[in-house]
Formats: C-alpha cells, structure tokens, sequence
C-alpha cells in the first residue's frame, strides 16, 4: 500500500505525462492501430454509471467478471508495436495454466494464528497518525487509529481481496483486486466509480499515483512470446493511465520483457536466470522516480520496479522504454523497493529459500547495504512491505504473520498490530497484504477526525 509522496516530488507533473505519450503504446493493443486501441480502452474500462453502484451493481459471473466486462471483452488482443511476428495465440490449456499460476501469490491463510489480535503495544515514540492496510479476506481496506480502532472501511462487492490501495486526501481509493485483477476506484463511502481491466489485461500487485494525478499501475497478460518463452508465460507490463472525471483513459505501456530484451540488461532473460514456470517475473512493486537518487539512471520521470521472481530492481525509461539500471545478488524474491529521502532504497528483502527476512536500506552509488532490520523469527515467505516514517521509524508489514509494526532505526518495537481475521477454523491468520502511516492531517477537512 502506499500514499502520495512528499512535496519535492510535484515537479515530476508534465514530464511523466507527455514523455509516455509520445513513446509508448495502448496497453495490450496495437500500438499503430487507433481504433483498436479506443475499442479495447473501452472494453477494460467501466464508469459506476455502466456498471452500477454498490446498491445497482453489475451482476457477476462465475468467474468473478462483471457481465457486461465479459461480453466487451475483445477476444482477440493485438501485438503492440515491435512485438509483430514474436506472439502467438495461447491455447486453451496455455491460457488455463497461466490463469492458475498468476493466483499462487494470492492465497489468504498465513502462518498459525496467535493469542494477539489488534493493536498489542503502543509507545509514545511511534509515529501519530492512521493506518490503512488491506487483509486477504477483505474486498477493500481499513483505516485505523493508533489504537486499532477502525475508524473508515472502504469495500467493494466483485472481488475475492484487495492486494493494494491508495489512499487520496478526498477519501476516495485505488484498489489493485487479487481475483479477477482489476484497478477499481471506490468514492469516500465506497461507491463504485471505475473499474479497468478485462479478462485478458489484468491489474495486478500495485499502483501508483504521479503529482499531476497520473495513474501507473502494474498488468499482466498472458502471451505466448517465441523469442522469450514458446511454452506461453505471463507478461508483465506497466501501464499509464490519464487521469479524468471519470473512466481514465490508456495513455502508454511498457512490456517489461521486451525493456529487457532491448537492452544491456538482456542476459538476465538467459532461461537459466528465469526459471521454468510461466510467471518469470512477477513484478510486485513500481515508483516513480523525481531525482532525488543520485544516479543518472534514476533520474526524474522513470520508473523503479521490484521484479521478484528474477531478484532484480531495475529502472526503466519510459521514452526509450528500456532498462537501464539492474541489481541483482543482494536480494531474495523481495518486495516493495522505495526511494528515501536521503537518496536510498528500502525494501523488504523476503529471504524466501533461507527461512528468515529482513528490510534492508541500500546505498545506490556507493553499492552497499547501510541498514538492515533482522530479528529472530521475523519471515514472511511471500509478500511484505515497509515505510520510511517522518520521525525515521520504519512500518513493517510482515504479511505471512498477518502483522504490521513500528520500529526504531535501533530495532525496538514502538507499535504492534496483529489482523484480528482468522480463517474460519481459526488456527491460521488471515495475511495482511500491506499497511501504510497517514499522518492525521493527510485527508481533507470533513473527512474523518482522529480519535483523542
């Protein structure tokens, strides 16, 4: 989960937007072809006025789609350009096996559920404000206070859980659903305003929101690249969504393979370094980068994207739409790599292979890990996150325990919180996706008030 970031990164407004539309394509159509990318654009977005509100909403399949999302949904989506002659159709058994794959990151039940629930410990030290954070059991998100009481929820009716939510100061919310994988977008009260996505170009992991309101959010689609992966695999792709009054509208996308493939970074697609399954990437995490990393690849307007199943951070360049910045050896199927404000990154490190985690602060230029967070017992096999607070602490979510904590720079715990969801047998807690810190005069006036 994240929220916008500070002032300094305002200046990013124009740039981002206008270098994406003049150097990429319509997400999962053709990139020459304008009205086939209109028709798709209209076929993966619906407006709470087509798919109805929370109290009329549109009746969904069986499959989790909304009726009128499926009979839009082209049935056929066309190469962008530079992908001619390097896509065929998937099977039937192809699109299936993917479908199958592109779900094992979402399961619910985390590891066995303890004694504790809700907040367990809070010290002045910690840093004041709200805590939102989505549950995998949950089609939506939670605002809490530091003692745990739930002062705001935001829910959707079409989803199985959120993975991801971003928070904007009217109250309104970006949510990224597990399954069928859409970007939804929820008013104050939580009625429905848009949805993008179909059945083919799905949302996934996270999203993202630029100073002028721009929206990049991760897709993936299922593909069949003959250059890459003839067995089929799912493609991850960022896409970039102009904001509106009402459904946004496509702008650019980024294949991230073919960013890769078309760079000096092309070896780390070699098939031993990608593995054998059709999700080679899964891509968990982007930023917009504004500069403050001292680095020339990391300059104002590109994007740092988290790749965990190649262990790798990358940064992208929108206008030349190709890596050209890669790290990989130092990390572990991790999550969420962020910018700070002195110039470094923090990420959650999950250490999957070797039984335990840490979040990790890496020093870009001099090449080096200058901080880490490690304590016996702290693991989250899959997921997890962190947030750098105002006062230097550090918000870990440590999603396979379904807890989320404040620490010190010196390790000590200042702020616990436990999910108080537990699966109906009631031996495993219910994960917790993300959490991110609002500081208490983060929303408009009227929205909602701290609890004294």
């Amino acid at each position: 989960m994240n929220a916008p970031t500070a002032t300094g990164r305002r200046v990013l407004a124009v740039s981002l937007f206008f270098v994406l539309l003049a150097s990429a394509g319509d997400c999962g159509s053709g990139g020459g072809d304008e009205t086939q990318g209109r028709t798709d654009a209209e076929a993966r977005s619906q407006t709470g006025t087509e798919a109805g509100s929370r109290a009329d909403a549109a009746p969904v399949s069986e499959a989790g789609t909304p009726a009128a999302a499926q009979a839009e949904t082209p049935t056929d989506v066309q190469p962008r350009a530079g992908q001619a002659g390097g896509v065929s159709e998937l099977t039937d058994e192809q699109q299936r096996e993917l479908e199958r794959i592109g779900t094992l990151g979402y399961t619910v039940g985390g590891d066995r559920a303890p004694e504790a629930s809700g907040v367990t410990g809070s010290d002045p030290t910690a840093f004041e404000g709200y805590t939102v954070y989505v549950s995998a059991d949950f089609p939506g998100a939670y605002l809490l206070d530091m003692e745990g009481r739930v002062v705001h929820t935001w829910q959707e009716e079409h989803s199985e859980h959120w993975v991801r939510a971003w928070v904007y100061p009217d109250g309104s919310i970006l949510g990224v659903s597990a399954y069928p994988g859409r970007l939804i977008k929820l008013g104050r009260d939580s009625e429905f305003l848009w949805t993008y996505g179909d059945r083919q170009l799905r949302a996934h992991h996270d999203v993202t929101v630029g100073p002028d309101g721009t929206i990049v959010v991760l897709m993936r689609i299922g593909r069949v690249l003959e250059w890459l992966r003839p067995e089929g695999l799912l493609e991850d792709l960022i896409c970039i969504l102009e904001p509106g009054e009402e459904v946004p509208a496509e702008v650019a996308s980024i294949s991230i393979p073919e960013a890769f493939r078309d760079s000096e970074y092309a070896h780390l697609l070699e098939p031993s370094a990608l593995g054998s399954d059709g999700d080679p990437f899964h891509t968990n995490c982007i930023e917009i980068l504004d500069g403050t990393v001292p680095h020339p690849a990391f300059r104002e307007g590109n994007f740092l994207v988290t790749i965990r199943n190649m262990d790798c951070l990358a940064v992208i360049d929108p206008g030349d739409r190709k890596v050209i910045w890669a790290n990989t050896g130092r990390w572990q199927r991790m999550h969420e790599a962020r910018v700070l404000p002195n110039g470094h990154l923090m990420l959650f490190d999950n250490r999957k292979f070797d039984g335990w985690s840490r979040v990790v602060e890496y020093d870009v230029v001099a090449d080096e890990i200058v901080w880490s967070y490690e304590e016996d017992g702290f693991f989250s096999r899959g997921t997890g996150a962190q947030q750098l607070l105002p006062n230097g602490n550090v918000l870990i979510t440590e999603s396979q325990k379904g807890r989320v904590f404040e620490v010190t720079r010196d390790g000590e715990v200042v702020w616990e919180f436990w999910n108080p969801s537990r699966l109906e047998e009631g031996e495993a807690i219910v994960r917790v996706t993300r959490a991110s810190r609002l500081p208490y005069d983060y929303f408009d006036p009227g929205f909602t008030e701290p609890t004294q």
